[in-house]
Protein backbone atom coordinates (compact mmCIF):
# COMPACT_ATOMS: atom_id res chain seq x y z
CA UNK A 1 0.00 0.00 0.00
CA UNK A 2 2.76 2.45 0.93
CA UNK A 3 4.53 1.61 -2.30
CA UNK A 4 1.46 2.60 -4.33
CA UNK A 5 1.15 5.88 -2.46
CA UNK A 6 4.79 6.74 -3.08
CA UNK A 7 4.38 5.90 -6.78
CA UNK A 8 1.32 8.13 -6.98
CA UNK A 9 3.14 11.09 -5.44
CA UNK A 10 6.08 10.57 -7.78
CA UNK A 11 3.78 10.70 -10.80
CA UNK A 12 2.14 13.91 -9.53
CA UNK A 13 5.56 15.51 -8.99
CA UNK A 14 6.69 14.52 -12.48
CA UNK A 15 3.55 15.92 -14.11
CA UNK A 16 3.85 19.16 -12.09
CA UNK A 17 7.50 19.57 -13.09
CA UNK A 18 6.75 19.04 -16.77
CA UNK A 19 3.87 21.50 -16.64
CA UNK A 20 6.07 24.12 -14.98
CA UNK A 21 8.79 23.68 -17.58
CA UNK A 22 6.27 23.99 -20.38
CA UNK A 23 4.77 27.13 -18.86
CA UNK A 24 8.26 28.64 -18.47
CA UNK A 25 9.03 27.87 -22.11
CA UNK A 26 5.81 29.53 -23.25
CA UNK A 27 6.51 32.65 -21.15
CA UNK A 28 10.08 32.93 -22.46
CA UNK A 29 8.87 32.57 -26.06
CA UNK A 30 6.29 35.32 -25.49
CA UNK A 31 8.95 37.68 -24.18
CA UNK A 32 11.17 36.95 -27.19
CA UNK A 33 8.32 37.66 -29.58
CA UNK A 34 7.40 40.92 -27.84
CA UNK A 35 11.04 42.05 -28.02
CA UNK A 36 11.30 41.11 -31.70
CA UNK A 37 14.01 38.50 -31.18
CA UNK A 38 14.72 35.94 -33.91
CA UNK A 39 14.20 33.11 -31.40
CA UNK A 40 10.45 33.85 -31.35
CA UNK A 41 8.20 30.93 -32.39
CA UNK A 42 4.84 32.41 -33.43
CA UNK A 43 3.25 28.96 -33.65
CA UNK A 44 3.36 28.69 -29.85
CA UNK A 45 1.31 31.88 -29.32
CA UNK A 46 -2.41 32.01 -28.72
CA UNK A 47 -4.70 34.77 -30.07
CA UNK A 48 -4.25 37.03 -27.03
CA UNK A 49 -0.46 36.69 -27.16
CA UNK A 50 -0.42 37.39 -30.91
CA UNK A 51 -2.20 40.70 -30.29
CA UNK A 52 0.30 41.66 -27.58
CA UNK A 53 3.17 40.90 -29.94
CA UNK A 54 1.55 42.98 -32.70
CA UNK A 55 1.17 46.01 -30.40
CA UNK A 56 4.81 45.66 -29.29
CA UNK A 57 5.93 45.55 -32.92
CA UNK A 58 3.99 48.74 -33.78
CA UNK A 59 5.43 50.54 -30.74
CA UNK A 60 8.99 49.55 -31.68
CA UNK A 61 8.46 50.71 -35.24
CA UNK A 62 7.19 54.12 -34.05
CA UNK A 63 10.26 54.59 -31.85
CA UNK A 64 12.53 53.70 -34.79
CA UNK A 65 10.77 56.20 -37.08
CA UNK A 66 10.79 58.93 -34.43
CA UNK A 67 14.56 58.45 -33.96
CA UNK A 68 15.26 58.39 -37.72
CA UNK A 69 16.47 54.79 -37.80
CA UNK A 70 16.61 52.94 -41.14
CA UNK A 71 14.44 50.11 -39.75
CA UNK A 72 11.41 52.46 -39.76
CA UNK A 73 8.34 51.34 -41.75
CA UNK A 74 6.20 54.42 -42.41
CA UNK A 75 3.32 52.27 -43.64
CA UNK A 76 2.71 51.00 -40.08
CA UNK A 77 2.33 54.50 -38.57
CA UNK A 78 -0.94 56.15 -37.65
CA UNK A 79 -1.64 59.70 -38.79
CA UNK A 80 -0.72 61.29 -35.43
CA UNK A 81 2.47 59.23 -35.41
CA UNK A 82 3.36 60.46 -38.91
CA UNK A 83 3.01 64.06 -37.73
CA UNK A 84 5.24 63.39 -34.72
CA UNK A 85 7.88 61.64 -36.85
CA UNK A 86 7.94 64.55 -39.34
CA UNK A 87 8.46 67.10 -36.54
CA UNK A 88 11.31 65.02 -35.08
CA UNK A 89 12.96 64.80 -38.51
CA UNK A 90 12.87 68.61 -38.87
CA UNK A 91 14.47 69.05 -35.43
CA UNK A 92 17.25 66.57 -36.29
CA UNK A 93 17.89 68.32 -39.60
CA UNK A 94 18.22 71.72 -37.88
CA UNK A 95 20.75 70.28 -35.40
CA UNK A 96 22.74 68.78 -38.28
CA UNK A 97 22.80 72.11 -40.16
CA UNK A 98 23.70 74.07 -37.01
CA UNK A 99 26.61 71.68 -36.36
CA UNK A 100 27.81 71.76 -39.98
CA UNK A 101 27.11 68.10 -40.70
CA UNK A 102 26.89 66.90 -44.31
CA UNK A 103 23.43 65.40 -43.69
CA UNK A 104 21.96 68.92 -43.47
CA UNK A 105 19.13 69.80 -45.87
CA UNK A 106 18.92 73.61 -45.90
CA UNK A 107 15.65 73.53 -47.90
CA UNK A 108 13.88 72.26 -44.77
CA UNK A 109 15.00 75.19 -42.58
CA UNK A 110 12.81 78.08 -41.55
CA UNK A 111 14.00 81.69 -41.96
CA UNK A 112 14.96 81.90 -38.29
CA UNK A 113 16.79 78.60 -38.49
CA UNK A 114 18.71 79.71 -41.58
CA UNK A 115 19.93 82.83 -39.73
CA UNK A 116 21.05 80.72 -36.76
CA UNK A 117 22.85 78.23 -39.03
CA UNK A 118 24.68 81.06 -40.84
CA UNK A 119 25.80 82.52 -37.51
CA UNK A 120 27.09 79.14 -36.37
CA UNK A 121 28.91 78.66 -39.68
CA UNK A 122 30.73 81.99 -39.29
CA UNK A 123 31.63 81.15 -35.70
CA UNK A 124 33.10 77.77 -36.72
CA UNK A 125 35.03 79.39 -39.57
CA UNK A 126 36.53 82.00 -37.22
CA UNK A 127 37.73 79.26 -34.83
CA UNK A 128 39.28 77.38 -37.76
CA UNK A 129 41.12 80.49 -38.95
CA UNK A 130 42.22 81.45 -35.43
CA UNK A 131 43.71 77.95 -34.97
CA UNK A 132 45.35 77.93 -38.42
CA UNK A 133 43.23 75.08 -39.81
CA UNK A 134 43.11 74.51 -43.57
CA UNK A 135 39.29 74.73 -43.58
CA UNK A 136 39.52 78.48 -42.86
CA UNK A 137 37.75 80.83 -45.30
CA UNK A 138 39.23 84.32 -44.84
CA UNK A 139 36.49 85.90 -46.95
CA UNK A 140 33.93 85.20 -44.22
CA UNK A 141 35.86 87.08 -41.51
CA UNK A 142 35.10 90.56 -40.22
CA UNK A 143 37.90 93.12 -39.93
CA UNK A 144 38.12 92.55 -36.18
CA UNK A 145 38.36 88.79 -36.75
CA UNK A 146 41.05 89.36 -39.41
CA UNK A 147 43.17 91.26 -36.87
CA UNK A 148 42.72 88.56 -34.23
CA UNK A 149 43.60 85.78 -36.70
CA UNK A 150 46.76 87.64 -37.76
CA UNK A 151 47.93 87.99 -34.15
CA UNK A 152 47.27 84.29 -33.51
CA UNK A 153 49.27 83.35 -36.63
CA UNK A 154 52.22 85.47 -35.49
CA UNK A 155 52.08 83.90 -32.01
CA UNK A 156 52.04 80.39 -33.51
CA UNK A 157 54.98 81.24 -35.76
CA UNK A 158 57.01 82.57 -32.81
CA UNK A 159 56.25 79.39 -30.82
CA UNK A 160 57.38 77.25 -33.77
CA UNK A 161 60.61 79.20 -34.12
CA UNK A 162 61.29 79.19 -30.38
CA UNK A 163 60.89 75.39 -30.30
CA UNK A 164 62.85 74.77 -33.49
CA UNK A 165 59.90 73.46 -35.50
CA UNK A 166 59.96 73.39 -39.30
CA UNK A 167 56.90 75.68 -39.57
CA UNK A 168 58.97 78.69 -38.49
CA UNK A 169 59.19 81.81 -40.70
CA UNK A 170 61.95 84.00 -39.26
CA UNK A 171 60.93 86.90 -41.50
CA UNK A 172 57.83 87.38 -39.33
CA UNK A 173 59.76 87.71 -36.06
CA UNK A 174 60.40 90.96 -34.20
CA UNK A 175 63.90 91.88 -33.02
CA UNK A 176 63.10 90.76 -29.47
CA UNK A 177 61.67 87.49 -30.75
CA UNK A 178 64.75 86.87 -32.89
CA UNK A 179 66.95 87.28 -29.82
CA UNK A 180 64.78 84.83 -27.85
CA UNK A 181 64.74 82.31 -30.70
CA UNK A 182 68.53 82.57 -31.06
CA UNK A 183 69.02 81.96 -27.33
CA UNK A 184 66.65 78.97 -27.39
CA UNK A 185 68.45 77.54 -30.42
CA UNK A 186 71.83 77.82 -28.70
CA UNK A 187 70.45 76.12 -25.60
CA UNK A 188 69.02 73.25 -27.66
CA UNK A 189 72.30 72.96 -29.56
CA UNK A 190 74.25 72.76 -26.29
CA UNK A 191 72.02 69.94 -25.05
CA UNK A 192 72.47 68.11 -28.37
CA UNK A 193 76.25 68.49 -28.27
CA UNK A 194 76.45 67.57 -24.59
CA UNK A 195 74.41 64.42 -25.24
CA UNK A 196 76.32 63.51 -28.40
CA UNK A 197 73.35 63.90 -30.76
CA UNK A 198 73.90 64.24 -34.50
CA UNK A 199 72.13 67.63 -34.57
CA UNK A 200 75.02 69.27 -32.72
CA UNK A 201 76.69 72.30 -34.33
CA UNK A 202 79.98 72.70 -32.48
CA UNK A 203 80.76 75.95 -34.31
CA UNK A 204 78.16 77.94 -32.31
CA UNK A 205 79.16 76.67 -28.87
CA UNK A 206 80.49 79.24 -26.43
CA UNK A 207 83.81 78.76 -24.65
CA UNK A 208 81.93 77.97 -21.45
CA UNK A 209 79.87 75.29 -23.22
CA UNK A 210 82.82 73.67 -25.00
CA UNK A 211 84.42 72.48 -21.75
CA UNK A 212 81.54 70.29 -20.47
CA UNK A 213 80.77 69.12 -24.03
CA UNK A 214 84.38 67.95 -24.51
CA UNK A 215 84.43 66.24 -21.13
CA UNK A 216 81.11 64.48 -21.80
CA UNK A 217 82.32 63.30 -25.22
CA UNK A 218 85.54 61.98 -23.69
CA UNK A 219 83.68 60.05 -21.01
CA UNK A 220 81.20 58.61 -23.49
CA UNK A 221 84.02 57.47 -25.75
CA UNK A 222 85.96 56.01 -22.82
CA UNK A 223 82.87 54.08 -21.75
CA UNK A 224 82.35 52.79 -25.30
CA UNK A 225 85.98 51.68 -25.47
CA UNK A 226 85.78 50.05 -22.05
CA UNK A 227 82.69 48.08 -23.12
CA UNK A 228 84.16 47.22 -26.52
CA UNK A 229 81.46 49.03 -28.48
CA UNK A 230 82.04 49.66 -32.18
CA UNK A 231 81.54 53.41 -31.66
CA UNK A 232 84.80 53.58 -29.71
CA UNK A 233 87.49 55.75 -31.33
CA UNK A 234 90.97 55.25 -29.93
CA UNK A 235 94.58 55.39 -31.02
CA UNK A 236 96.87 54.37 -28.18
CA UNK A 237 96.09 53.39 -24.65
CA UNK A 238 99.16 53.88 -22.51
CA UNK A 239 99.82 53.82 -18.82
CA UNK A 240 102.54 56.05 -17.52
CA UNK A 241 103.39 57.29 -14.08
CA UNK A 242 102.82 61.00 -13.69
CA UNK A 243 105.37 61.32 -10.94
CA UNK A 244 107.80 63.72 -12.50
CA UNK A 245 107.10 66.33 -9.83
CA UNK A 246 109.94 66.69 -7.27
CA UNK A 247 109.59 64.47 -4.25
CA UNK A 248 107.07 62.08 -5.91
CA UNK A 249 108.11 58.60 -6.94
CA UNK A 250 106.45 56.27 -9.41
CA UNK A 251 105.36 54.04 -6.53
CA UNK A 252 103.49 56.88 -4.86
CA UNK A 253 99.86 55.97 -3.95
CA UNK A 254 98.80 59.16 -5.71
CA UNK A 255 100.33 58.19 -9.05
CA UNK A 256 97.90 58.56 -11.97
CA UNK A 257 97.29 56.49 -15.07
CA UNK A 258 96.83 58.41 -18.33
CA UNK A 259 94.48 56.95 -20.96
CA UNK A 260 94.45 58.51 -24.43
CA UNK A 261 91.46 58.33 -26.80
CA UNK A 262 90.28 60.10 -29.93
CA UNK A 263 87.04 62.03 -29.30
CA UNK A 264 85.10 63.82 -32.07
CA UNK A 265 88.17 63.83 -34.31
CA UNK A 266 90.50 65.29 -31.64
CA UNK A 267 92.85 63.43 -29.36
CA UNK A 268 91.92 63.79 -25.70
CA UNK A 269 93.76 62.41 -22.65
CA UNK A 270 92.35 62.04 -19.19
CA UNK A 271 93.91 60.83 -15.99
CA UNK A 272 92.46 58.80 -13.14
CA UNK A 273 93.99 58.56 -9.70
CA UNK A 274 94.68 55.16 -8.23
CA UNK A 275 93.37 56.00 -4.78
CA UNK A 276 93.02 59.61 -3.61
CA UNK A 277 90.60 61.89 -5.54
CA UNK A 278 92.08 64.86 -7.38
CA UNK A 279 90.67 68.23 -8.33
CA UNK A 280 90.24 69.14 -12.01
CA UNK A 281 93.10 71.12 -13.48
CA UNK A 282 92.46 74.72 -14.46
CA UNK A 283 92.04 75.06 -18.27
CA UNK A 284 95.18 76.25 -20.01
CA UNK A 285 95.73 77.69 -23.45
CA UNK A 286 96.69 74.96 -25.96
CA UNK A 287 98.95 75.42 -28.92
CA UNK A 288 97.95 74.22 -32.39
CA UNK A 289 99.87 70.96 -31.96
CA UNK A 290 99.15 70.41 -28.29
CA UNK A 291 97.15 67.46 -26.96
CA UNK A 292 94.20 68.55 -24.85
CA UNK A 293 94.37 66.94 -21.40
CA UNK A 294 91.27 66.77 -19.23
CA UNK A 295 91.75 65.60 -15.63
CA UNK A 296 88.57 64.05 -14.29
CA UNK A 297 87.70 63.76 -10.60
CA UNK A 298 87.45 60.23 -9.31
CA UNK A 299 83.89 59.02 -8.86
CA UNK A 300 82.73 57.28 -5.70
CA UNK A 301 81.14 54.58 -7.89
CA UNK A 302 82.05 53.31 -11.35
CA UNK A 303 83.16 55.91 -13.89
CA UNK A 304 80.12 55.12 -16.04
CA UNK A 305 76.81 53.60 -14.98
CA UNK A 306 74.65 50.88 -16.53
CA UNK A 307 72.57 53.32 -18.61
CA UNK A 308 75.66 54.92 -20.16
CA UNK A 309 75.69 58.12 -18.08
CA UNK A 310 79.12 58.95 -16.69
CA UNK A 311 80.44 60.76 -13.66
CA UNK A 312 80.67 64.48 -14.39
CA UNK A 313 78.22 64.57 -17.32
CA UNK A 314 76.19 67.77 -17.42
CA UNK A 315 72.50 67.23 -16.65
CA UNK A 316 70.25 68.68 -19.36
CA UNK A 317 67.60 69.35 -16.70
CA UNK A 318 69.70 71.13 -14.03
CA UNK A 319 72.81 72.07 -16.08
CA UNK A 320 74.91 70.76 -13.16
CA UNK A 321 77.40 67.89 -13.28
CA UNK A 322 76.16 64.40 -12.46
CA UNK A 323 78.15 63.34 -9.41
CA UNK A 324 75.74 61.10 -7.47
CA UNK A 325 75.74 57.42 -8.39
CA UNK A 326 72.43 55.52 -8.11
CA UNK A 327 72.72 51.73 -8.16
CA UNK A 328 70.26 49.69 -10.19
CA UNK A 329 67.06 48.69 -8.39
CA UNK A 330 63.70 47.00 -9.05
CA UNK A 331 60.43 48.89 -8.61
CA UNK A 332 57.39 47.38 -6.92
CA UNK A 333 55.80 46.70 -10.32
CA UNK A 334 58.80 44.55 -11.28
CA UNK A 335 60.42 47.14 -13.58
CA UNK A 336 64.21 47.23 -13.32
CA UNK A 337 65.84 50.69 -13.26
CA UNK A 338 69.43 50.62 -14.48
CA UNK A 339 72.15 52.27 -12.47
CA UNK A 340 72.78 55.89 -13.40
CA UNK A 341 74.38 59.16 -12.36
CA UNK A 342 72.35 62.23 -11.39
CA UNK A 343 73.15 65.77 -10.33
CA UNK A 344 72.69 66.98 -6.77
Amino acid sequence: MMTLIRLWFSLLLLVSTQAGAQESQVSQNLRSCEAGYSSCDISLLNASQLERVRQSTLARNFRSCDSGYSSCDLALLTEPQRTQVHSSALVRNFRSCDSGYSSCDESLLTTAQQAQVLKSQHSRNFRSCDNGYSSCDLTLLTQQQHDKVKLSALARNFANCDRGYSGCDTALLTAAQRAQVDASGRTRNFHSCNSGYSGCDASILTDVQRTPVTESASRRNAYNCQKGYSSCIHTVRTSESLSSAPGRSSSSPHARTRDTYITDGQQASFETAKSAPTKPKAPTALGPDAVETVVLPVAAGPSCAENGSCYGDISSATLRPKTTHVSGYTRRDGTYVRGHYRSK
